[in-house]
């Protein structure tokens, strides 16, 4: 057996299941002797100290890379694992022509069968040598690095968000994708504690998060959602909320367009605010001031379809009053217009 099986097998057995070595022999020990006392002494502390390495999340495996799967926190879009994809091809080709130069890290699966790891980080280089792995005759082995530290589900998370946030790797339709999953699936409870977690300012976690949870027909808008920038999230959020019905209807007009328009293209149509009759935009805001005295008593503003009234010198006590006073009135205005049931 060679020193490589025996480090396999002892690794791979329990401590228990590994032989005592013999005992040392008394008296004086010939050259011979003492060389192989000296080897499989040196034998031993290289399997202790990758039994060592093992525990501590530093073994690089050699695997099938069919046995690993993905886990529910995968945070790549679908497109960036195509071959449609250009940067994907160069990037498989390179593996191709190469080899892999950096490990994938990947956890124990947590049931038995045919997937018996899951995958940490190393998305891309997984689904390149996924495809390679039927391609090249033989096959296509992965290297992976064990982490059985990332069993937790939060240390899971974070190492996939560091490992990409370092290469600023993913769009920001894949980060607001990964971080809206970690509030549905409770990891964290709120954008602030994620803004903790990463170190990402509470602002900048909103606007990742709004740009993945825009209405479908935008996204489809858009072709591929990797092209979404980060600074149109506002523009995009707003033109949603004011104009959702206009906005879902440009953005089903701008899904089937051909050729498919650029994305500042999309982007522009849809955040384009419609003019009425008299030349104002729509989205244009009204306000006023009613004053008494020189004193503002409330202002009244009108935006985006939105009827608003701020009171400022009325009395706390006085507000319930003027609550029914303007429902009263509003109720006989869409009377008179005929928009009010009798």
């Amino acid at each position: 057996m060679s020193k490589r099986d025996d480090i396999t097998r002892a690794l791979m057995e329990p401590a228990s299941s590994v032989a005592p070595s013999a005992p040392r022999p008394s008296g004086p020990m010939s050259f011979v002797a003492r060389a192989g006392q000296q080897a499989a002494g040196g034998l031993a502390a290289e399997i202790e100290r990758l039994k060592a390495e093992r525990g501590a999340g530093f073994v690089i495996l050699r695997l099938d890379p069919e046995t690993i799967g993905l886990t529910e926190f995968a945070n790549r879009h679908e497109l960036s694992l195509s071959s449609s994809d250009e940067t994907f091809k160069a990037f498989k080709e390179n593996i191709r022509l190469h080899g892999q130069d950096t490990p994938v890290r990947v956890r124990p699966a947590a049931s038995t069968g045919k997937i018996e790891y899951e995958l940490v980080e190393g998305h891309r280089r997984h689904a390149a040598i996924r495809q390679l792995n039927k391609e090249v005759d033989g096959g296509f082995p992965i290297l992976a690095r064990l982490d059985a530290k990332a069993a937790d589900a939060k240390d899971l998370v974070l190492k996939m968000y560091r490992e990409n946030a370092e290469r600023e790797d993913l769009s920001a339709f894949e980060i607001g994708g990964m971080f809206a999953q970690w509030l549905r699936n409770g990891l964290y409870k709120t954008q602030r504690e994620i803004s903790a977690a990463t170190h990402l300012h509470e602002t900048t976690v909103g606007q990742y998060v709004a740009i993945a949870e825009l209405p479908a027909e935008v996204v489809a808008a858009f072709r591929d959602p990797r092209t979404i920038a980060m600074r149109w999230s506002k523009d995009l959020g707003k033109a949603c909320r004011d104009r959702l019905k206009l906005t879902l209807a440009r953005a089903g007009k701008l899904a089937k367009a051909e050729p498919a328009p650029e994305a500042e293209v999309v982007y522009r149509a849809l955040t384009a605010v419609p003019a009425t009759g008299d030349g104002k935009p729509r989205g244009s805001k009204l306000s006023e001031s009613v004053k008494v005295d020189n004193k503002v008593l409330f202002t009244i503003a009108l935006k985006g379809g939105r009827l608003t009234l701020n009171p400022r010198q009325i009395k706390e006590d006085q507000l319930p009053e003027l609550y029914e006073d303007l429902k009263a009135y509003a109720h006989k205005w869409l009377k008179d217009k005929g928009r009010a049931p009798s």
